[in-house]
């Protein structure tokens, strides 16, 4: 999926991971995702995101902080060294409110800080912005 403006065009779609520990938020994000008509996986650590991005190459990756075993950080840097994933969008998404979180969060080289629980107008409008190789995301306010 690519456009020039960086803003989906109607009838476009974006594959979407969701890396999140919680079974039942991390479900309910990827069925807003699937019903928005992008396409969702769910990862529920650090080590189930890279086995399933083995056979599928998101065009976003929102991941939570806060994973168990290995942070949302390393698993972000990690991933970002893989030249398949030169056209993600990486945008973490975690329960962790504060500017100075959202600071680290960008310095740390995710595009967007979303703080849980994220609203699904917020998360449209990410998704919207979602086109690989355009500008940077506008970041939303959490």
């Amino acid at each position: 999926m690519h456009t020039t403006s960086g803003i989906r065009r109607a009838g476009q779609t974006c594959s979407v991971l969701v890396v999140e520990d919680d079974f039942d938020s991390a479900e309910m994000l990827c069925i807003l995702i699937q019903e928005s008509g992008h396409e969702c996986q769910v990862a529920l650590d650090a080590t189930e995101a890279r086995a399933i991005t083995e056979n599928f190459m998101p065009d976003v990756a929102l991941i939570d902080i806060g994973l168990p075993g290995e942070s949302g950080y390393e698993l972000l840097r990690d991933l970002k060294r893989q030249p398949s994933f030169t056209g993600c969008r990486f945008i973490a998404m975690t329960a962790y409110v504060g500017a100075d979180m959202a600071t680290k969060s960008i310095e740390s080289g995710f595009e967007a800080h979303l703080t849980k629980p994220v609203s699904l107008d917020l998360l449209k409008a990410v998704l919207d912005q979602c086109a690989p190789g355009t500008d940077a995301l506008v970041r939303p306010a959490s």
